[in-house]
Protein backbone atom coordinates (compact mmCIF):
# COMPACT_ATOMS: atom_id res chain seq x y z
CA UNK A 1 0.00 0.00 0.00
CA UNK A 2 1.56 3.41 -1.00
CA UNK A 3 0.21 6.49 0.90
CA UNK A 4 0.26 10.24 -0.73
CA UNK A 5 -0.94 13.58 -0.41
CA UNK A 6 -2.99 15.41 -2.15
CA UNK A 7 -0.14 17.10 -4.24
CA UNK A 8 1.76 13.78 -4.57
CA UNK A 9 -1.65 12.63 -6.75
CA UNK A 10 -1.56 15.88 -8.75
CA UNK A 11 2.20 15.48 -9.50
CA UNK A 12 1.47 12.39 -11.25
CA UNK A 13 -2.09 12.96 -12.61
CA UNK A 14 -1.69 16.42 -13.55
CA UNK A 15 -1.90 20.24 -11.79
CA UNK A 16 -3.73 21.70 -14.08
CA UNK A 17 -5.66 18.95 -16.36
CA UNK A 18 -8.15 18.69 -18.90
CA UNK A 19 -10.59 18.48 -15.97
CA UNK A 20 -8.89 21.27 -13.76
CA UNK A 21 -9.55 23.69 -16.42
CA UNK A 22 -13.41 22.94 -16.55
CA UNK A 23 -13.70 23.17 -13.03
CA UNK A 24 -11.72 26.65 -12.65
CA UNK A 25 -13.50 27.94 -15.57
CA UNK A 26 -17.01 26.92 -14.27
CA UNK A 27 -15.96 28.86 -10.80
CA UNK A 28 -14.40 31.97 -12.72
CA UNK A 29 -18.03 32.16 -14.12
CA UNK A 30 -19.45 32.57 -10.84
CA UNK A 31 -17.48 35.69 -10.05
CA UNK A 32 -19.39 36.94 -12.89
CA UNK A 33 -22.24 36.90 -11.16
CA UNK A 34 -20.35 38.58 -7.76
CA UNK A 35 -19.38 41.01 -9.64
CA UNK A 36 -22.90 42.12 -10.51
CA UNK A 37 -23.84 42.21 -6.95
CA UNK A 38 -20.68 44.01 -5.82
CA UNK A 39 -21.34 46.80 -8.96
CA UNK A 40 -25.28 46.63 -8.16
CA UNK A 41 -25.44 50.13 -6.03
CA UNK A 42 -23.58 52.18 -8.73
CA UNK A 43 -26.35 51.61 -10.96
CA UNK A 44 -29.63 51.18 -8.79
CA UNK A 45 -28.71 54.16 -7.12
CA UNK A 46 -27.94 56.29 -9.97
CA UNK A 47 -28.57 60.19 -8.92
CA UNK A 48 -31.28 61.28 -10.90
CA UNK A 49 -31.34 65.32 -12.66
CA UNK A 50 -34.04 66.93 -11.42
CA UNK A 51 -35.70 70.68 -11.12
CA UNK A 52 -36.92 71.61 -7.72
CA UNK A 53 -39.77 74.44 -7.50
CA UNK A 54 -40.56 76.36 -4.51
CA UNK A 55 -42.98 76.19 -2.54
CA UNK A 56 -45.00 74.11 -5.57
CA UNK A 57 -44.91 77.12 -7.67
CA UNK A 58 -44.25 75.98 -10.62
CA UNK A 59 -44.20 79.35 -12.64
CA UNK A 60 -41.10 80.45 -10.97
CA UNK A 61 -38.00 79.44 -12.48
CA UNK A 62 -36.64 75.90 -10.64
CA UNK A 63 -33.07 75.24 -9.17
CA UNK A 64 -31.61 72.43 -11.46
CA UNK A 65 -30.06 69.53 -10.01
CA UNK A 66 -30.00 72.07 -6.55
CA UNK A 67 -32.52 72.04 -3.65
CA UNK A 68 -33.20 75.21 -1.77
CA UNK A 69 -31.57 75.36 1.57
CA UNK A 70 -30.07 72.25 0.46
CA UNK A 71 -32.89 70.16 1.89
CA UNK A 72 -35.30 67.97 -0.29
CA UNK A 73 -38.27 68.95 2.02
CA UNK A 74 -38.39 72.62 0.92
CA UNK A 75 -38.35 71.29 -3.03
CA UNK A 76 -41.42 70.11 -4.87
CA UNK A 77 -39.44 68.01 -7.39
CA UNK A 78 -39.78 66.85 -11.00
CA UNK A 79 -37.64 64.25 -12.05
CA UNK A 80 -35.76 64.70 -15.66
CA UNK A 81 -34.10 61.51 -16.03
CA UNK A 82 -34.61 58.81 -18.13
CA UNK A 83 -33.48 55.69 -15.37
CA UNK A 84 -35.36 55.50 -12.69
CA UNK A 85 -33.16 54.46 -9.20
CA UNK A 86 -34.06 54.02 -5.78
CA UNK A 87 -32.44 57.72 -5.12
CA UNK A 88 -35.54 58.52 -7.76
CA UNK A 89 -38.07 56.66 -5.89
CA UNK A 90 -36.96 57.58 -2.46
CA UNK A 91 -36.00 61.66 -2.96
CA UNK A 92 -32.12 60.50 -2.08
CA UNK A 93 -30.79 63.68 -3.38
CA UNK A 94 -29.58 66.89 -1.49
CA UNK A 95 -29.52 66.23 2.47
CA UNK A 96 -30.31 62.47 1.92
CA UNK A 97 -28.28 61.70 -0.54
CA UNK A 98 -25.81 60.21 2.24
CA UNK A 99 -28.27 57.48 1.90
CA UNK A 100 -27.13 56.27 -1.19
CA UNK A 101 -23.58 55.81 0.29
CA UNK A 102 -25.09 54.29 2.86
CA UNK A 103 -27.04 51.61 1.48
CA UNK A 104 -23.28 50.85 -0.84
CA UNK A 105 -21.65 50.57 3.00
CA UNK A 106 -24.23 48.58 4.80
CA UNK A 107 -24.07 45.90 1.94
CA UNK A 108 -20.40 46.09 2.26
CA UNK A 109 -20.82 45.68 5.93
CA UNK A 110 -22.36 42.61 5.02
CA UNK A 111 -19.82 41.65 3.30
CA UNK A 112 -17.62 41.88 6.07
CA UNK A 113 -19.38 40.33 8.41
CA UNK A 114 -19.67 36.95 6.13
CA UNK A 115 -16.06 36.96 5.68
CA UNK A 116 -15.74 37.67 9.58
CA UNK A 117 -18.18 35.51 11.23
CA UNK A 118 -19.15 32.51 8.63
CA UNK A 119 -15.77 32.67 6.82
CA UNK A 120 -14.86 29.57 8.40
CA UNK A 121 -18.55 27.92 7.71
CA UNK A 122 -16.59 25.99 4.40
CA UNK A 123 -13.82 24.23 6.86
CA UNK A 124 -16.62 22.92 8.68
CA UNK A 125 -19.41 21.77 5.77
CA UNK A 126 -16.76 21.46 2.91
CA UNK A 127 -16.50 24.24 0.10
CA UNK A 128 -18.49 23.01 -2.35
CA UNK A 129 -21.77 22.93 0.05
CA UNK A 130 -20.94 26.64 1.12
CA UNK A 131 -21.09 27.73 -2.31
CA UNK A 132 -24.28 26.37 -3.33
CA UNK A 133 -25.96 27.10 0.05
CA UNK A 134 -24.62 30.52 0.15
CA UNK A 135 -25.54 31.17 -3.25
CA UNK A 136 -28.86 30.21 -2.63
CA UNK A 137 -28.88 32.91 0.16
CA UNK A 138 -27.74 35.43 -2.47
CA UNK A 139 -30.31 34.59 -5.07
CA UNK A 140 -32.98 34.71 -2.24
CA UNK A 141 -32.79 37.96 -0.50
CA UNK A 142 -31.19 39.74 -3.14
CA UNK A 143 -34.18 39.02 -5.34
CA UNK A 144 -36.18 40.05 -2.28
CA UNK A 145 -34.66 43.13 -2.36
CA UNK A 146 -36.00 44.44 -5.12
CA UNK A 147 -39.68 44.24 -4.01
CA UNK A 148 -38.99 46.28 -0.81
CA UNK A 149 -41.71 48.48 -0.10
CA UNK A 150 -39.30 50.98 1.67
CA UNK A 151 -35.25 52.11 1.98
CA UNK A 152 -34.56 50.48 5.85
CA UNK A 153 -36.26 47.16 4.27
CA UNK A 154 -34.44 47.19 0.85
CA UNK A 155 -30.67 47.48 2.76
CA UNK A 156 -31.79 45.49 5.32
CA UNK A 157 -32.07 42.58 3.02
CA UNK A 158 -29.02 43.08 0.68
CA UNK A 159 -27.14 43.61 3.75
CA UNK A 160 -28.31 39.85 4.50
CA UNK A 161 -27.51 39.03 0.61
CA UNK A 162 -24.16 40.86 1.27
CA UNK A 163 -23.26 37.90 3.84
CA UNK A 164 -24.06 35.45 1.51
CA UNK A 165 -22.13 37.10 -1.33
CA UNK A 166 -19.09 37.17 0.68
CA UNK A 167 -19.17 33.06 1.24
CA UNK A 168 -20.02 32.83 -2.28
CA UNK A 169 -16.35 35.01 -2.69
CA UNK A 170 -14.50 33.49 -0.59
CA UNK A 171 -15.27 29.51 -0.89
CA UNK A 172 -15.35 29.65 -4.55
CA UNK A 173 -11.69 31.22 -4.63
CA UNK A 174 -10.72 28.87 -2.18
CA UNK A 175 -11.88 26.15 -4.20
CA UNK A 176 -10.68 27.06 -7.37
CA UNK A 177 -6.83 26.70 -5.02
CA UNK A 178 -7.65 23.65 -4.18
CA UNK A 179 -8.65 22.19 -7.29
CA UNK A 180 -4.91 22.44 -8.74
CA UNK A 181 -1.59 21.69 -8.01
CA UNK A 182 0.77 24.14 -6.22
CA UNK A 183 2.91 25.26 -9.64
CA UNK A 184 -0.67 26.75 -11.22
CA UNK A 185 -1.77 28.26 -7.87
CA UNK A 186 -0.87 31.85 -7.85
CA UNK A 187 -1.48 31.91 -11.94
CA UNK A 188 -4.70 30.92 -11.22
CA UNK A 189 -5.31 33.32 -8.10
CA UNK A 190 -4.54 36.22 -10.51
CA UNK A 191 -6.01 35.49 -13.53
CA UNK A 192 -9.49 34.09 -11.22
CA UNK A 193 -9.86 38.64 -11.26
CA UNK A 194 -10.23 38.84 -15.22
CA UNK A 195 -13.72 37.19 -14.42
CA UNK A 196 -14.80 39.47 -12.02
CA UNK A 197 -13.70 42.47 -14.80
CA UNK A 198 -16.15 40.57 -17.58
CA UNK A 199 -18.67 40.48 -15.35
CA UNK A 200 -18.15 44.83 -14.24
CA UNK A 201 -18.70 45.12 -18.16
CA UNK A 202 -21.18 42.79 -18.80
CA UNK A 203 -23.52 44.26 -15.89
CA UNK A 204 -23.06 47.64 -17.23
CA UNK A 205 -24.19 46.82 -20.54
CA UNK A 206 -27.18 45.12 -19.26
CA UNK A 207 -27.68 48.51 -16.89
CA UNK A 208 -27.97 50.15 -20.16
CA UNK A 209 -31.03 48.65 -21.33
CA UNK A 210 -32.79 48.23 -17.94
CA UNK A 211 -33.77 51.47 -16.52
CA UNK A 212 -35.94 50.43 -13.64
CA UNK A 213 -34.12 49.60 -10.68
CA UNK A 214 -36.21 46.80 -9.24
CA UNK A 215 -36.04 44.93 -12.57
CA UNK A 216 -32.09 45.19 -12.68
CA UNK A 217 -32.26 44.04 -9.17
CA UNK A 218 -34.51 40.95 -9.61
CA UNK A 219 -32.47 40.18 -12.99
CA UNK A 220 -29.36 40.17 -11.12
CA UNK A 221 -30.20 38.17 -8.00
CA UNK A 222 -32.33 35.64 -10.49
CA UNK A 223 -28.92 35.33 -12.53
CA UNK A 224 -27.16 32.92 -10.26
CA UNK A 225 -29.56 30.06 -10.94
CA UNK A 226 -27.64 29.48 -14.37
CA UNK A 227 -24.89 28.83 -11.88
CA UNK A 228 -26.57 25.92 -9.86
CA UNK A 229 -25.53 23.10 -11.84
CA UNK A 230 -22.00 23.78 -10.82
CA UNK A 231 -23.33 21.68 -8.02
CA UNK A 232 -23.04 18.41 -10.32
CA UNK A 233 -20.23 19.86 -12.09
CA UNK A 234 -17.56 20.84 -9.86
CA UNK A 235 -16.58 17.87 -7.17
CA UNK A 236 -15.86 18.70 -3.61
CA UNK A 237 -11.94 20.08 -2.52
CA UNK A 238 -9.73 16.87 -1.75
CA UNK A 239 -7.97 18.33 0.44
CA UNK A 240 -10.73 19.81 2.55
CA UNK A 241 -12.09 15.80 2.58
CA UNK A 242 -8.70 14.75 3.40
CA UNK A 243 -8.51 17.05 6.39
CA UNK A 244 -12.11 16.04 7.53
CA UNK A 245 -11.30 12.43 7.53
CA UNK A 246 -12.61 11.16 4.39
CA UNK A 247 -9.64 9.58 2.97
CA UNK A 248 -12.19 7.64 0.47
CA UNK A 249 -14.40 10.83 -0.95
CA UNK A 250 -11.02 12.59 -1.10
CA UNK A 251 -9.95 9.47 -3.34
CA UNK A 252 -12.59 8.48 -5.79
CA UNK A 253 -12.37 12.91 -6.26
CA UNK A 254 -8.70 12.71 -7.38
CA UNK A 255 -9.61 8.93 -9.70
CA UNK A 256 -12.03 11.26 -11.21
CA UNK A 257 -10.02 14.12 -12.13
CA UNK A 258 -7.33 11.70 -13.17
CA UNK A 259 -9.75 9.48 -15.17
CA UNK A 260 -10.81 13.23 -17.30
CA UNK A 261 -6.96 13.94 -17.23
CA UNK A 262 -6.35 10.51 -19.36
CA UNK A 263 -4.02 9.72 -16.21
CA UNK A 264 -5.77 7.04 -14.17
CA UNK A 265 -3.06 3.94 -15.43
CA UNK A 266 -0.36 6.54 -14.15
CA UNK A 267 -1.58 6.21 -10.24
CA UNK A 268 -0.01 2.93 -8.22
CA UNK A 269 -2.47 0.04 -8.35
CA UNK A 270 -2.86 0.26 -4.50
CA UNK A 271 -2.80 3.72 -2.79
CA UNK A 272 -4.40 5.99 -0.22
CA UNK A 273 -4.48 9.38 -0.05
CA UNK A 274 -3.36 10.84 3.29
CA UNK A 275 -2.25 14.45 4.71
CA UNK A 276 1.47 15.18 5.55
CA UNK A 277 0.47 16.91 9.31
CA UNK A 278 -1.43 16.17 12.17
CA UNK A 279 -4.39 18.03 13.28
CA UNK A 280 -3.79 18.37 17.01
CA UNK A 281 0.50 19.87 16.22
CA UNK A 282 -1.20 22.55 13.78
CA UNK A 283 -3.84 23.50 16.51
CA UNK A 284 -0.41 24.01 19.17
CA UNK A 285 0.99 26.11 16.02
CA UNK A 286 -1.85 28.45 15.77
CA UNK A 287 -2.30 28.57 19.52
CA UNK A 288 0.98 29.90 19.73
CA UNK A 289 1.45 31.69 16.68
CA UNK A 290 -1.49 33.88 17.17
CA UNK A 291 0.79 35.54 19.83
CA UNK A 292 3.32 36.47 17.65
CA UNK A 293 1.29 39.49 16.29
CA UNK A 294 1.53 41.18 19.73
CA UNK A 295 4.79 39.65 21.24
CA UNK A 296 7.04 40.23 17.99
CA UNK A 297 7.99 43.72 17.04
CA UNK A 298 8.74 42.88 13.53
CA UNK A 299 5.90 40.43 12.33
CA UNK A 300 3.51 43.07 13.96
CA UNK A 301 4.97 45.63 11.68
CA UNK A 302 4.63 43.32 8.82
CA UNK A 303 0.66 42.97 9.65
CA UNK A 304 -0.10 46.31 10.62
CA UNK A 305 1.45 47.73 7.16
CA UNK A 306 -0.37 44.74 5.72
CA UNK A 307 -3.53 45.74 7.23
CA UNK A 308 -3.17 49.54 5.60
CA UNK A 309 -2.35 47.81 2.46
CA UNK A 310 -5.41 46.15 2.46
CA UNK A 311 -7.36 48.40 3.59
CA UNK A 312 -6.28 51.08 0.92
CA UNK A 313 -6.51 48.99 -2.28
CA UNK A 314 -10.31 47.90 -1.16
CA UNK A 315 -11.05 51.50 -0.53
CA UNK A 316 -9.66 52.66 -3.97
CA UNK A 317 -10.50 49.65 -6.05
CA UNK A 318 -14.03 50.28 -5.27
CA UNK A 319 -13.83 53.81 -4.94
CA UNK A 320 -12.40 53.94 -8.35
CA UNK A 321 -15.29 51.56 -9.39
CA UNK A 322 -17.87 53.77 -8.44
CA UNK A 323 -16.52 56.83 -9.03
CA UNK A 324 -16.43 56.13 -12.64
CA UNK A 325 -20.23 57.67 -12.85
CA UNK A 326 -18.95 60.66 -11.38
CA UNK A 327 -16.02 61.67 -14.00
CA UNK A 328 -18.69 62.91 -16.55
CA UNK A 329 -19.57 61.56 -19.75
CA UNK A 330 -21.62 58.33 -20.27
CA UNK A 331 -21.59 56.77 -17.16
CA UNK A 332 -22.66 53.25 -18.52
CA UNK A 333 -19.18 53.36 -20.67
CA UNK A 334 -17.12 55.02 -18.02
CA UNK A 335 -17.88 52.20 -15.73
CA UNK A 336 -17.55 49.29 -18.56
CA UNK A 337 -14.28 50.88 -18.92
CA UNK A 338 -13.38 50.42 -15.50
CA UNK A 339 -13.98 47.15 -15.34
CA UNK A 340 -12.62 46.15 -18.22
CA UNK A 341 -9.23 48.00 -18.08
CA UNK A 342 -8.58 44.85 -14.93
CA UNK A 343 -7.88 42.47 -17.65
CA UNK A 344 -4.84 43.94 -18.92
CA UNK A 345 -3.57 45.06 -15.61
CA UNK A 346 -3.89 40.74 -14.29
CA UNK A 347 -2.03 40.13 -17.39
CA UNK A 348 0.60 42.49 -16.34
CA UNK A 349 0.57 41.28 -12.89
CA UNK A 350 0.99 37.64 -14.17
CA UNK A 351 3.94 38.69 -16.23
CA UNK A 352 5.98 40.37 -14.18
CA UNK A 353 5.08 39.39 -10.64
CA UNK A 354 8.16 36.34 -11.08
CA UNK A 355 10.71 39.06 -12.80
CA UNK A 356 10.81 41.92 -10.43
CA UNK A 357 9.21 40.40 -7.49
CA UNK A 358 6.59 40.32 -5.23
CA UNK A 359 7.46 43.42 -3.52
CA UNK A 360 8.09 45.88 -6.11
CA UNK A 361 5.21 44.45 -8.29
CA UNK A 362 3.31 45.70 -5.55
CA UNK A 363 5.21 49.11 -4.35
CA UNK A 364 5.11 50.06 -8.02
CA UNK A 365 1.60 49.55 -9.08
CA UNK A 366 0.82 51.66 -6.08
CA UNK A 367 3.23 54.18 -6.46
CA UNK A 368 1.53 54.69 -10.15
CA UNK A 369 -1.51 54.36 -9.31
CA UNK A 370 -1.62 56.77 -6.39
CA UNK A 371 0.43 59.24 -8.70
CA UNK A 372 -2.24 59.40 -11.68
CA UNK A 373 -4.97 59.61 -9.17
CA UNK A 374 -3.24 62.89 -7.25
CA UNK A 375 -2.79 64.43 -10.96
CA UNK A 376 -6.64 64.11 -11.84
CA UNK A 377 -6.76 67.28 -9.53
CA UNK A 378 -4.28 69.33 -11.30
CA UNK A 379 -6.92 69.26 -14.83
CA UNK A 380 -10.04 70.66 -15.29
CA UNK A 381 -13.32 69.38 -14.37
CA UNK A 382 -13.87 70.11 -17.81
CA UNK A 383 -11.63 67.46 -19.76
CA UNK A 384 -13.83 65.05 -18.75
CA UNK A 385 -11.05 62.78 -21.50
CA UNK A 386 -7.99 63.27 -19.67
CA UNK A 387 -9.59 62.54 -16.02
CA UNK A 388 -11.12 59.59 -16.76
CA UNK A 389 -7.86 58.63 -18.93
CA UNK A 390 -5.89 59.12 -15.13
CA UNK A 391 -8.72 57.01 -13.28
CA UNK A 392 -8.49 53.92 -15.81
CA UNK A 393 -5.21 54.47 -15.46
CA UNK A 394 -4.99 54.16 -11.33
CA UNK A 395 -7.58 51.54 -11.83
CA UNK A 396 -5.63 49.19 -13.78
CA UNK A 397 -2.73 50.01 -11.23
CA UNK A 398 -4.97 49.39 -8.04
CA UNK A 399 -6.46 46.23 -9.87
CA UNK A 400 -2.90 44.82 -10.26
CA UNK A 401 -1.75 45.49 -6.79
CA UNK A 402 -5.05 44.42 -5.10
CA UNK A 403 -4.14 41.20 -7.12
CA UNK A 404 -0.86 40.71 -6.01
CA UNK A 405 -1.95 41.46 -2.46
CA UNK A 406 -3.15 37.60 -2.32
CA UNK A 407 -0.42 35.98 -3.22
CA UNK A 408 2.29 38.16 -1.30
CA UNK A 409 0.62 38.14 2.35
CA UNK A 410 0.18 34.36 1.77
CA UNK A 411 3.85 34.53 1.30
CA UNK A 412 4.72 36.69 4.36
CA UNK A 413 2.45 35.37 7.15
CA UNK A 414 3.89 31.94 8.77
CA UNK A 415 1.85 28.66 8.67
CA UNK A 416 1.28 28.99 12.52
CA UNK A 417 -0.57 32.14 11.62
CA UNK A 418 -0.89 32.29 7.57
CA UNK A 419 -4.87 31.72 7.98
CA UNK A 420 -5.39 34.38 10.88
CA UNK A 421 -2.80 36.65 9.14
CA UNK A 422 -5.09 36.45 5.76
CA UNK A 423 -8.65 36.46 7.66
CA UNK A 424 -7.40 40.09 9.64
CA UNK A 425 -6.31 41.39 6.35
CA UNK A 426 -9.32 40.64 4.77
CA UNK A 427 -11.58 42.16 7.19
CA UNK A 428 -9.24 45.23 6.56
CA UNK A 429 -10.15 44.84 3.05
CA UNK A 430 -13.93 45.03 3.59
CA UNK A 431 -13.54 48.02 6.18
CA UNK A 432 -12.26 49.92 3.06
CA UNK A 433 -14.90 48.81 0.83
CA UNK A 434 -17.38 49.99 3.17
CA UNK A 435 -15.64 53.87 3.46
CA UNK A 436 -14.87 54.08 -0.05
CA UNK A 437 -18.61 55.23 -0.65
CA UNK A 438 -18.28 58.28 1.66
CA UNK A 439 -14.44 58.89 0.18
CA UNK A 440 -16.11 59.49 -2.91
CA UNK A 441 -18.43 62.41 -1.10
CA UNK A 442 -15.38 64.60 -0.82
CA UNK A 443 -16.48 65.61 -4.80
CA UNK A 444 -19.39 67.08 -3.20
CA UNK A 445 -16.86 69.24 -1.06
CA UNK A 446 -14.43 70.58 -4.16
CA UNK A 447 -14.39 69.14 -7.46
CA UNK A 448 -11.96 66.02 -8.11
CA UNK A 449 -11.09 66.74 -4.33
CA UNK A 450 -11.91 62.41 -3.84
CA UNK A 451 -9.36 61.15 -6.53
CA UNK A 452 -6.70 63.30 -4.28
CA UNK A 453 -7.51 61.57 -0.83
CA UNK A 454 -7.50 58.55 -2.72
CA UNK A 455 -4.02 59.04 -4.30
CA UNK A 456 -2.51 60.23 -1.37
CA UNK A 457 -3.44 56.80 0.36
CA UNK A 458 -2.40 54.92 -2.26
CA UNK A 459 0.69 56.69 -2.52
CA UNK A 460 1.67 56.31 1.38
CA UNK A 461 0.97 52.50 0.97
CA UNK A 462 3.09 52.00 -1.88
CA UNK A 463 5.89 53.56 -0.12
CA UNK A 464 5.24 51.37 3.66
CA UNK A 465 5.09 47.97 1.44
CA UNK A 466 8.67 48.63 0.75
CA UNK A 467 9.76 47.92 4.01
CA UNK A 468 7.70 44.17 3.48
CA UNK A 469 10.08 41.38 2.62
CA UNK A 470 10.37 39.97 -0.89
CA UNK A 471 9.03 36.59 -0.88
CA UNK A 472 10.03 35.40 -4.45
CA UNK A 473 11.66 32.53 -4.69
CA UNK A 474 11.52 32.25 -0.85
CA UNK A 475 10.58 29.06 1.08
CA UNK A 476 6.99 29.37 2.82
CA UNK A 477 8.31 30.32 6.24
CA UNK A 478 7.13 28.26 9.21
CA UNK A 479 8.15 30.44 12.25
CA UNK A 480 8.81 33.85 13.74
CA UNK A 481 12.66 32.80 13.03
CA UNK A 482 11.87 32.19 8.98
CA UNK A 483 10.35 35.39 8.92
CA UNK A 484 13.59 37.13 10.33
CA UNK A 485 15.64 34.99 7.88
CA UNK A 486 13.48 36.43 5.11
CA UNK A 487 13.26 39.79 5.97
CA UNK A 488 17.28 40.02 5.05
CA UNK A 489 15.94 39.53 1.59
CA UNK A 490 15.28 43.30 1.69
CA UNK A 491 19.08 43.80 2.94
CA UNK A 492 20.52 41.77 0.33
CA UNK A 493 19.03 44.59 -2.73
CA UNK A 494 18.38 41.87 -5.16
CA UNK A 495 15.10 39.79 -6.23
CA UNK A 496 16.85 36.71 -7.14
CA UNK A 497 15.52 33.17 -5.77
CA UNK A 498 17.77 32.90 -2.13
CA UNK A 499 17.27 29.92 -0.38
CA UNK A 500 17.67 31.10 3.31
CA UNK A 501 18.86 28.58 6.68
CA UNK A 502 16.37 27.64 9.13
CA UNK A 503 17.15 29.24 12.26
CA UNK A 504 17.36 28.19 15.53
CA UNK A 505 15.27 30.51 18.15
CA UNK A 506 14.38 30.18 22.23
CA UNK A 507 11.25 31.16 23.29
CA UNK A 508 13.05 34.01 25.29
CA UNK A 509 14.32 35.54 22.19
CA UNK A 510 11.19 36.25 20.13
CA UNK A 511 8.45 36.06 23.30
CA UNK A 512 6.70 32.95 22.08
CA UNK A 513 7.30 29.27 21.31
CA UNK A 514 9.39 28.37 18.65
CA UNK A 515 9.69 24.89 18.26
CA UNK A 516 13.82 24.49 17.83
CA UNK A 517 15.27 22.81 14.31
CA UNK A 518 17.91 20.73 13.75
CA UNK A 519 21.19 22.75 13.08
CA UNK A 520 22.07 22.94 9.50
CA UNK A 521 25.27 20.99 7.35
CA UNK A 522 26.27 24.40 7.61
CA UNK A 523 25.84 25.61 11.19
CA UNK A 524 23.44 27.22 12.48
CA UNK A 525 24.37 29.66 15.62
CA UNK A 526 22.29 30.89 18.55
CA UNK A 527 20.93 34.32 17.95
CA UNK A 528 21.36 36.68 20.70
CA UNK A 529 18.88 39.50 19.29
CA UNK A 530 17.08 40.33 16.14
CA UNK A 531 19.95 41.97 14.35
CA UNK A 532 22.39 39.33 14.51
CA UNK A 533 20.20 37.25 12.15
CA UNK A 534 22.85 35.74 9.80
CA UNK A 535 22.39 37.57 5.81
CA UNK A 536 20.97 34.73 3.48
CA UNK A 537 23.39 32.65 1.73
CA UNK A 538 22.59 31.92 -2.07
Amino acid sequence: MKYLTVDDVFNVIGQFGWSQKIYYFGLGLLQIFTAFHMLLNVYTGLEPSFKCYKDGNTKEKPLVNQCFNKRVQDCRLSYTSEFKSFATEWNLICDQKYKVALAQSIWMGGVMTGALVLGGAADIFGRLKTVMMSLLGTIAFEGFSSYAPTFPIMVGLRYVGGICCALVILSSFVLSQELVGTNYRSTCGLLLSTFFAVGIGIFSAMAAFIPDWRTLSFICAVSGILFLPLCCLVPESPRWLVVAGQQVEAKKVLELIAKKNGKLDELPSHWEVTTSSGGEDSKVKNSQGMRNFIHHPYVLMLTLIQIYSWFVNSAVYYGLTMAASNLGGNVYLSTTLSGLIEIPSCLIAVAIIDRLGRRLTLSGFMLIGGAACLCIQLIPPSLVVYTTSLALFGKLSIASSFAVCYVHSAEIFPTPIRNSGMGIVSVAARIGGIVSPFILMLGDVFPNLQFTALGAMTFVSGLLNLKLPETMGQPMPESVADILALRNTTKGGGVEAYKYNKLQMDDEEVDVSVSPRAQSPRGVHKLKSEDQVPLITE
